[in-house]
């Protein structure tokens, strides 16, 4: 049988069609503006409507959430008398990048623990900066004072002492916690209820006691005080509290009451 002339020319222009409907490799897909992600903005709820201007919530919570660092910070400002003193140990806390100032001097305001408090409620975390027989030694409140009564806990809390050109920290034991163990308006300073206690009371305005391993470790030497002689209180030469300066209206962290968490 002998083709007719409409097969011969479906049979040539047949291929021709299916291959123009055939997407080749060299052709390019359309592609859709993809929508630009937006930034998330962080916005912080007051509960009670405050009107202060609010810190970042990594700096307000980190690292006041974890043990303190044995570390001293590498470098430091130059700064004078027991601001200069107190700033290497600040790695890792909520004033160290902040400026400082002394906010008790108990030669100046008195040896009294109404006088105390009077000058230190309500400044956020401290540093109590003592010197007992010409040797420093202190504390790290991250909770700071405030009058209300009961203790104020925080991991973050340490204590330290003064060895020969650097410095020891003694970390919150596993069974304590207390950066502030009483927090009344009468009552001097208390780092758990025995590590470091200085009641500022008419009596013995001066003494000092401390006694370590409960509520405080007793560091890499084993040692059971911070006081230069061990089973005996002393007297105090100087005593300093050190906190964070802050603007106007600025927050000021743990200013009034504080949780039970001890988180910072």
């Amino acid at each position: 049988m002998i083709p007719s002339c409409f097969d011969v020319l479906l049979v040539l222009v047949l291929p021709i069609l299916v291959a123009s409907f055939t997407p080749s490799p060299t052709h390019h897909l359309i592609s859709l503006p993809q929508p630009t992600p937006t930034k998330r903005q962080l916005t912080h709820r007051h509960i009670f409507g405050s009107s202060k201007k609010q810190q970042p919530s990594d700096e307000r919570t980190y690292p006041e959430s974890k043990p303190a660092t044995y570390d001293l910070l590498p470098s430091t400002p130059f700064e004078f008398g027991p601001t200069g003193i107190v700033r290497p140990l600040l790695l890792q806390t909520q004033l160290q990048n902040r400026p400082l100032q002394v906010v008790y001097n108990a030669q100046k305001d008195g040896w009294d623990a109404r006088a105390f408090h009077k000058k230190v409620d309500g400044k956020g975390a401290s540093v109590v900066l003592a010197k007992v027989r010409g040797q420093w030694i202190g504390g790290y409140n991250p909770r700071g004072w405030a009058s209300l009564g009961g203790s104020r806990p925080s991991i973050a809390s340490f204590l330290f002492y003064q060895k020969f050109f650097s410095w020891q920290k003694l970390r919150v034991s596993r069974t304590g916690g207390m950066a502030c163990g009483r927090d009344e308006f009468d009552q001097g300073i208390y780092f758990g209820s025995d590590a470091l206690v200085i009641p500022l009371n008419r009596q013995s305005p001066r003494n000092v006691a401390s006694r370590l391993g409960y509520f405080f470790e007793c560091g890499p030497e084993g040692r059971s005080t911070l006081l230069p002689v061990k089973g005996q209180d002393s007297k105090l030469d100087e005593l300093y509290v050190i906190s964070g300066v802050y603007e106007k209206d600025e927050d000021i962290p743990n200013s009034g009451g504080v949780t039970d968490l001890g988180l910072y």
